[in-house]
């Protein structure tokens, strides 16, 4: 029997090793059982993996173990490598519900020693995520084995697991435990026997064993490099750091091996003033380069201190501020502050410092590296100071600082040294664009993490604090966004002019439209990446800002009320009519019964005539009323003009059951080529005047810890002929924007085939779109920027949401489906165009104003501040080269942004 059909059986964590003894034992398939998962940890690949686990790895050179719980107890066990795949996507990670299917126990008999682990072959998700106020508080199973606790690895010789999605950060408890240990033997002022670093630079070939003592102070700080290979793990820690360190005779390199780098990385920060003993002494690598510092008077010595762990065992000692004698004569930490207003005269590839308020934090992105399988990890960040209006842009990749980088959110105080300005033109005009990137001795922070470093005493920063007081910063602090996507500098205008930005040797890569799945499923988590790729445009639809579609609404909401109470009157005055005329029948009446009462005969040709009841009834109705359907209708018709654009639908509103009629697409003033839908609606005169669409809400499996789902927009799940088309989903447990999806509008270009693939992204994620930060957000837009932790976090005691942040006032956005030229294959992409007053404005567009021309520069036209639809006629048969900027929020969830589309001319 298949195991689809197996009922899960409920097995206690704390009896699941004896239940998968048993069950090899006996040779009887174990049922599938149901678990939480508690953490993911990555290692690489051990020299006899294959020896240990009898699993193949293959190709793949991490590992990962899980450790899963039934939220009383909890275990570790092996992730078989062919399931990597399900976290590099992130579809196993913390906090998921999963049922655990094909378990079996192995040990390594190959070493006397070795431990049984369970080997987990296969997985299902169920639905729903697990959440506890107190994970770490769930006890291991009580056999549990020591490599089935704490940080240690269950295969390999390795001593440490690596941080889930880089190799920079500093992962484990072994890098926190002995952050505050102190070497209690150690007097800073006790005699020793101290030298120079300039003395020991020249003499330390000839000077006997053990060197003497040096004292300095950290003047630079490189990131932590993590050297390890797979497969090569005689060395339990293969980290390297390299620190920069200075005494009033010049500044040296020290340099921590193995497993001195978890002891002493976080204890030697910048400005730390620390004693070294029992250190080697090596000259300086030729090929490393050697940090700016900002201490001109201090000779650069080439000599190298190598601190390890054995052969000798190195100690290092941090002096505490207060102990640091006067006499040492050492050096501060030197700052190049740069302001917002002289970062465009500061000349390219200069080592600076920056610091400011931080208006705009955007979401992490991990690139794929050329000559390894690993990634890198960066996100953009603009900070503000009161020098200028302009914001200055930074890109930070990880500096070995988790833990700030994690807390770093709009409206706080940044502050980063050793920045690399970077100058790029763009266009035949050659625009200059500035940023700063980090660089290996980079260090980042942020609000509650600037402790006691020197920059405290920079005027820069008071200047700073200063100008926070004001209004004026208040308001940069409200008007913070975080999140959405974002890319500097940007792209050209034409396509020429984005293939001279490829260099002389390059060329344009492009992308068949029918090998664009295979591209987006390759995708690991928070993976970007760039394609280009051509076709013609098929439909447009425009979501407009939930703002402004609230506006509309309470527009049609006025306009009925203003129908009701027209209606209203026409009645009161129809009822006046009425009793007008009832009277004048009675008056009459009495008339005629006077006369016959009278017996009086009247031969007078001048008797007045009495008109019939009926026929009065019914012209006097004419006069007040006409049918309502018809006065609709030519209210309609008076407010429509000519059809001459193609077809465009609307969705059903919520409170009208109107059918929405085609249109044409209105020029307005100061929009040259660029359109606006007018939307006119009819009341239909009859119930089989034509089948009424609806519109269905497609249903999926949720994304991991979101239920919500929501309906695509009107137009995107049928064909224009009203067939369904044949979809790939690309991205459908993508959480859906709380806007009002009825709003959208969308012109067809040319009709799609019935039975056409297409890739769907009709729905977004909720940071796919900027969010307006506010101070009681401040924990929430800290969550959502970070990236999917290794272990489960306790639960937020709060029940807010991204969703709950609201959207930049501007923030509307349109739906491309582009079409390949063999009419194979059909995309929807996202279009955000960017705006003036936009924190993606990085030059005013200067263009048309028509729809391509925006397409072409990403924005609107500097004085345009509306959108709306393009003319038929304008995008039919145009073709476009298309520059996408893909993104995976995880799973299936791809996201699809057109960044530029130039037309081939």
């Amino acid at each position: 029997m298949s195991e689809s059909f197996v009922e899960p059986h409920d097995v206690p964590i704390a009896e699941l090793k004896e239940q998968v003894r048993q069950a090899e034992r006996l040779r009887q398939p174990l049922a599938p059982v149901p678990a939480s998962v508690l953490a993911v940890y990555r290692y690489l690949v051990g020299g006899d993996f294959e020896g240990e686990t009898g699993e193949d790895p293959g190709q793949e050179q991490d590992v990962f173990d899980v450790v899963v719980t039934d939220g009383l107890h909890k275990i570790k066990c092996l992730l078989s490598p062919k399931l990597n795949h399900l976290v590099h996507r992130n579809e196993l990670c913390a906090g998921c519900h999963v049922t655990l299917h094909d378990l079996t126990l192995r040990y390594n008999e190959g070493d006397v020693q070795g431990d049984s682990f369970i080997i987990i072959k296969d997985v299902k998700f169920r639905l729903g995520t697990f959440s506890s106020d107190d994970p770490d508080a769930i006890p291991d199973w009580s056999n549990a084995l020591p490599p089935e606790t704490g940080y240690h690895p269950l295969t390999g010789r390795w001593g440490h697991y690596l941080p889930l999605w880089n190799n920079e950060d500093p992962y484990g408890d072994q890098w926190e435990l002995q952050e505050d240990e102190e070497n209690q033997n150690n007097d800073p002022y006790a005699d020793f026997d101290r030298i120079e670093l300039k003395k020991l630079a020249s003499k330390y070939k000839n000077i006997s064993r053990p060197y003497p003592v040096v004292v300095g102070r950290v003047l630079a700080r490189g990131r932590a490099h993590h050297y390890g290979k797979a497969g090569r793990d005689k060395e339990k820690w293969t980290y390297q750091g390299y620190l920069e360190l200075g005494d009033s005779s010049g500044t040296a390199s020290m340099v921590l091996w193995g497993s001195t780098v978890p002891a002493l990385y976080n204890k030697l920060e910048v400005g730390a003033v620390v004693k070294v003993e029992n250190y080697t002494v090596r000259q300086g690598f030729a090929l490393r380069s050697r940090p700016a510092l900002h201490n001109t008077q201090l000779p650069c010595l080439n000599i190298e201190l190598n601190i390890n762990s054995r052969k000798p065992a190195a100690v290092v000692t941090v002096v505490p501020g207060d102990q640091v004698d006067p006499e040492w004569d050492l050096p501060d930490v030197k700052y190049k502050f740069v302001r917002s207003a002289e970062l465009a005269t500061t000349e390219d590839q200069a080592i600076v410092d920056v610091l400011g308020l931080s208006t705009f934090v955007g979401r992490w992105e991990r690139l794929r590296r050329p000559t390894c399988p690993q990634f890198w990890q960066s996100r953009w960040v603009h900070v503000t100071d009161q020098t200028s209006a302009v914001p200055m842009v930074l890109q930070l990749f990880a500096t070995s600082q988790p833990r700030i980088h994690d807390n770093i959110t709009a409206g706080h105080i940044v502050v980063a040294t050793h920045m690399r300005v970077m100058q790029s033109t763009v266009g035949r005009e050659k625009k200059k664009f500035v940023y700063l990137t980090t660089t290996r001795e980079s260090q980042v922070y942020t609000t509650g993490f600037h402790g006691y470093h020197g920059y405290r005493t920079e005027q820069a920063l008071h200047d700073l604090a200063d100008w926070l007081q004001s209004g004026q910063a208040r308001q940069c602090a409200l008007k913070a966004v975080i999140g959405g996507c974002y890319g500097y500098p940007p792209l050209p205008p034409t396509l020429e002019e984005y293939k001279a930005g490829q260099g002389e040797e390059k060329d344009v890569k492009v992308t068949p439209l029918h090998h664009l799945p295979a591209e987006l499923s390759s995708l690991h988590y928070c993976e970007g990446k760039r394609l280009v790729v051509q076709g013609t445009i098929a439909m447009v639809t425009y979501i407009p800002h939930p703002q402004e579609a609230t506006d509309r609404e309470q527009h049609d909401i006025r306009q009925r009320e203003n129908n009701r109470g027209q209606l209203q009157n026409d009645q009161e005055q129809k009822q006046n009519n009425q009793e007008q005329l009832q009277n004048e029948r009675e008056r009459l009446q009495n008339d005629r019964t006077v006369q016959n009462g009278a017996q009086t005969v009247s031969t007078s040709t001048s008797t007045r005539p009495v008109p019939s009841t009926s026929h009065d009834l019914s012209s006097s109705d004419e006069d007040i009323f006409s049918p309502i359907s018809e006065r609709l209708r030519s209210r309609s018709q008076e407010r429509s003009p000519v059809t001459t654009g193609g077809p465009v639908t609307r969705a059903r509103s919520k409170d009208m059951d109107y059918k929405w009629q085609p249109v044409s697409l209105l020029k307005r003033a100061g929009r040259k080529d660029m359109r606006k839908a007018v939307r006119v609606f009819e009341e239909p005169e009859t119930e089989d005047a034509g089948p009424k669409r609806k519109v269905k809400k497609k249903r999926g499996r949720p994304a991991r810890g979101r239920t919500d789902t929501t309906a695509r927009p009107s137009g995107q799940q049928e064909s224009a002929g009203g067939t369904t088309e044949r979809e790939i989903d690309i991205d459908i447990k993508l959480e859906p924007l709380r806007e009002n999806a009825d709003q959208a509008m969308t012109v067809n270009v040319i009709q799609l085939p019935p039975a056409l693939p297409r890739l769907t992204t009709g729905r977004l994620h909720p940071l796919t779109t900027p969010r307006v930060w506010h101070p009681r957000h401040s924990d929430l837009a800290r969550e959502a920027l970070r990236l999917q932790p290794s272990e489960l976090r306790p639960a937020r005691q709060d029940n807010l949401k991204v969703e709950d942040m609201p959207l930049p006032n501007d923030e509307s956005y349109y739906i491309i489906t582009l079409l390949g030229l063999n009419n194979d294959v059909a995309v929807d992409m996202l279009f955000f165009p960017v705006r003036n007053s936009d924190h993606r404005a990085a030059y005013s567009h200067d263009h048309d104003g028509s729809f391509l021309a925006m397409l072409e520069n990403g924005g609107v036209a500097k004085d345009v501040e509306d959108l709306g639809l393009p003319l038929h006629e304008e995008l039919l048969d145009v073709r476009l080269v298309c520059v996408l900027d893909c993104f995976s929020h995880g799973g299936e969830n791809v996201e699809l942004v057109l960044n530029r589309a130039y037309r081939v001319r």
